[in-house]
């Protein structure tokens, strides 16, 4: 046995669930698909459980369950939201289960479900009834139809591949196609093995991808993708089916593929995140720039919604702080279970008193007047001429990143400027930190600490 090999049975022994994890999820599942035949059957739906625990693909220890009730197609969008309620609740309060009100495209119920001794989450979800091919009404219609492809494309003997595949990304960091990892999803996972073969095999393939690797199992598409990896839905023809993963986590699996291939180890499906070392933190120092935050009050809203806001904030206040003379070198987002941070580190963040405003070519009659016109007064020095255009130097109204900032989050118009509509209410309060208080938050906050390991060691 080869040390991959070796590898594999050892991280199987780990990850695998044993027969009597399965038996009893099993056990479970049925006794939850009876209930909602039973609950569904009024409103006119058929469950199923989807996902990695339909597709024989879950991992110990990670046994969410998705169920999806399918409607007919008649059904309007308002009464498919209306019944998958319906029979969500009534599912949920059979079983006495705790629940959440979701939201992705429509509603969904998420129901925490105490049965013999274990909890489940179960996430009970409405869609239509669709065939492959078939243009899609709701965004989770493709997952009936993602279960079947894989259920008879999918080699039993390979699942135990998919599990294998599916730490690695774990251990790397870049499992989950939600908004906020942006990384690679279990059916991505699956379909990778349906079209490599054994785990190995898929890491000798990937090794070798480039920007806008694309894999079409079955030569069908039309559309062209502008992602770092396409992977051609195999039940929708229309859709890249990796179009969450980004481009620092495709080549994130890249490098880790060929440093797995080079040495293999079993850190790579285990590695946990660590806070920075006292080494590191100094390292950080030594760079001479400036650490500063924007802290706020997390707003009560799921991450899918959270982070592309985070990202538009994160993106606007760069663009302050460039137009206002500020460099940035990083800028990034994180959150805690009640605070939002957006962070970034300057290249430049005190300023002279005086600011230079290059004109117009002298020889530019109208632009020049105007030029002039503009700054003979408001200017502390000239206008003058220089290498044939108008000049002048004017007081600075900012001259620290930090009174930027500050001025800018006093501002009522808020939305108006820039942020987005869910971040508006907790930047009227958000506080600006530098300095110590900027380096006693890194110490404390021990994910933020993990996040800035990551990103810059």
């Amino acid at each position: 046995m080869n040390k991959i090999q070796q590898i594999k049975t050892s991280i199987l022994k780990k990850i695998k669930p044993s027969k009597k994890d399965k038996e009893f999820l099993d056990n479970f599942v049925k006794e939850l698909i009876k209930i909602a035949k039973i609950k569904g059957e009024s409103y006119g739906a058929d469950p199923y459980v989807v996902g990695s625990t339909g597709k024989q693909t879950w991992l110990k220890g990670d046994h969410d369950i998705d169920i999806f009730m399918i409607f007919p197609q008649k059904l309007s969008r308002e009464d498919l939201e209306k019944r998958g309620m319906g029979v969500a609740k009534k599912i949920a309060r059979h079983f006495k289960a705790k629940t959440i009100i979701k939201y992705a495209e429509h509603p969904y119920l998420q129901a925490i479900i105490k049965w013999k001794g274990q909890e489940f989450k179960a996430d009970i979800v409405p869609c239509y009834r669709m065939q492959p091919g078939q243009k899609i009404k709701s965004a989770v219609d493709r997952s009936p139809l993602h279960l079947a492809y894989i259920l008879k494309n999918l080699e039993p003997t390979l699942r135990d591949e998919v599990r294998i595949l599916k730490q690695f990304c774990k251990g790397i960091g870049i499992y989950g196609s939600d908004v906020k990892t942006e990384g690679i999803s279990g059916y991505i996972c699956e379909l990778l093995v349906i079209n490599y073969g054994p785990f190995e095999d898929v890491l000798k393939a990937v090794a070798k991808w480039d920007y806008g690797q694309t894999i079409d199992l079955h030569l069908k598409a039309k559309k062209k993708f502008r992602d770092p990896l396409v992977i051609i839905d195999p039940v929708d023809s229309n859709r890249n089916a990796a179009a969450a993963f980004s481009t620092k986590n495709f080549f994130s699996l890249v490098e880790n593929a060929k440093a797995f291939l080079k040495k293999p180890s079993e850190k790579f499906f285990f590695s946990r995140p660590k806070p920075l070392s006292k080494r590191e933190l100094e390292k950080l120092h030594s760079r001479e720039t400036k650490f500063l935050g924007i802290v706020f009050d997390k707003p009560d809203i799921i991450d899918d919604t959270l982070y592309p806001q985070m990202r538009k904030a994160r993106h606007m206040f760069t663009k302050l702080l460039e137009r206002n003379d500020f460099r940035v070198l990083h800028a990034l987002e994180w959150t805690s279970p009640t605070k939002a941070v957006i962070v970034f580190e300057l290249e430049a963040w005190f300023l002279p008193a005086i600011k230079k405003m290059v004109g117009p070519p002298v020889y530019s009659k109208k632009h020049s007047k105007q030029f002039l016109d503009k700054y003979s007064k408001a200017a502390l020095f000239g206008p003058y001429i220089e290498d044939n255009r108008w000049a002048a130097e004017k007081k600075r109204e900012f001259r620290t990143a930090t009174d930027l900032l500050k001025s800018f989050l006093k501002q009522d118009n808020l939305r108006e400027r820039g942020i987005p509509e869910n971040l508006v209410a907790p930047m009227k309060k958000a506080k600006v930190f530098e300095h110590d208080d900027m380096w006693l938050f890194i110490k404390k906050e021990k994910g933020f600490s993990q996040l800035l390991k990551r990103e810059y060691f």
